[in-house]
């Protein structure tokens, strides 16, 4: 079950792990911002304060998120991915905020780290190693990043195996036997860390359903974590934000693509075969808003008498999509409202732009998983 963040009768608290991005801006918690800071802050502004100095930041609040002047606070306490820091509300959005490092010790700063803000620029580089030794940057693993799918297989087994490149990070160890899972307002789950070696791989197993669930994963959602950890304490699988995860997962999709790759999909005895199959706009599409499926394809792979169907682009991203009667005699099946914005996520919204999708299932529910463009070759005489 959840942690939930720290609270007080007097002084409420919540508390954030740092994840990559977190030098743009930093969430709030959805359940502290409802109770403490919505409806309540007419500036649309918060105060930061630490032990440290004898200083106060102002920082805007976007939303859910302190935004403009956080950066600021950041790079004058340097804070790290890893760090874990404490806001305690003081009250007319005064926030007094303690800096835990990997360690989870309470990061003590000399006073000089504070220096003057006309003096930063000529000092950046002589103070970008202040934090103390035992907070060392250098000691602390961050930057392995990997997609996660939740499937209904590792739904029922309560069971995540991790990619065989996550042995290799310096931040797993057979000591280890726990595993804390963290999502992005700050909540985090303990589950049991194992390593097989039939497989070479870590698995974690005990909390991966609860933490699908409180975070509403579905079967065939993807997830991008974050690693992180030290080497020296548990180590931590990181939600990473929506900024940052784009890339990885667009890496995933074209690794994806690269080992799933297929011939022309053609009416065949061959299941293999029969997944795939290239599709050419034309202005009928766009007159009647419909993208009609080969009738072959529909019958061969049983997807004929379905109602819905899932597009899958190529970031990942998923439409759920009716699957609509076409003619007098509704012989011809196709695609709804949505084919649209799927064409145009893959830069295939053009008549007469060949592209391949694949067919996959999600236990009951078909999915169309975008491929690739296909070439045109034109013939000369």
């Amino acid at each position: 079950m959840a942690n939930p963040p720290l609270q007080s009768p007097t002084n409420p608290h919540f508390f954030q792990p740092l994840l990559p991005g977190f030098n743009t801006y930093l969430t709030i918690p959805v359940a502290f911002f409802s109770k403490h800071i919505e409806g309540k802050n007419e500036q649309k502004t918060a105060n930061l304060r630490s032990d440290a100095p004898d200083k106060t930041w102002q920082v805007a609040i976007d939303g859910q998120r302190f935004t403009g002047g956080w950066n600021d606070f950041a790079t004058a306490h340097d804070l790290r991915i890893g760090d874990i820091i404490i806001f305690k509300h003081e009250g007319d959005m005064v926030f007094n905020v303690t800096p835990f490092g990997p360690s989870c010790c309470e990061i003590q700063y000399p006073q000089s780290h504070f220096i003057k803000e006309e003096e930063k620029d000529k000092n950046d580089h002589e103070n970008e190693n202040l934090k103390p030794e035992t907070e060392s940057k250098s000691s602390f693993s961050f930057d392995y990043c990997f997609v996660a799918q939740v499937t209904a297989s590792n739904l029922k087994l309560d069971t995540l195996e991790l990619p065989m490149e996550a042995a290799n990070s310096s931040v797993l160890n057979k000591r280890f036997h726990k595993m804390i899972l963290v999502n992005k307002e700050g909540n985090s789950w303990t589950v049991r860390l194992r390593f097989r070696e039939s497989s070479g791989c870590f698995y974690i197993r005990g909390g991966w359903r609860r933490f699908c669930c409180d975070n509403r994963r579905n079967v065939g959602d993807m997830v991008v974590f974050n690693l992180v950890g030290d080497g020296k304490t548990s180590p931590m699988i990181c939600i990473c934000p929506e900024e940052e995860c784009s890339e990885v997962m667009s890496k995933h999709m074209r690794e994806n693509k690269k080992t799933k790759r297929r011939p022309k999909w053609v009416a065949s005895s061959s299941s293999r075969e029969n997944r795939y199959v290239t599709i050419s706009l034309t202005r009928y599409n766009f007159r009647t808003s419909k993208l009609i499926l080969p009738a072959i394809f529909m019958k061969i792979n049983g997807i004929n008498r379905q109602n819905e169907i899932i597009l899958m682009d190529k970031h990942g991203v998923k439409r759920l999509t009716k699957l609509v009667k076409d003619g007098s005699k509704y012989g011809k099946r196709g695609l709804g409202k949505g084919w649209k914005d799927f064409c145009e996520a893959n830069d295939v919204l053009k008549i007469g732009q060949p592209f391949r999708l694949e067919l996959v299932w999600e236990d009951s529910v078909p999915v169309l998983k975008f491929c690739s463009k296909v070439k045109v070759e034109t013939i000369c005489d």
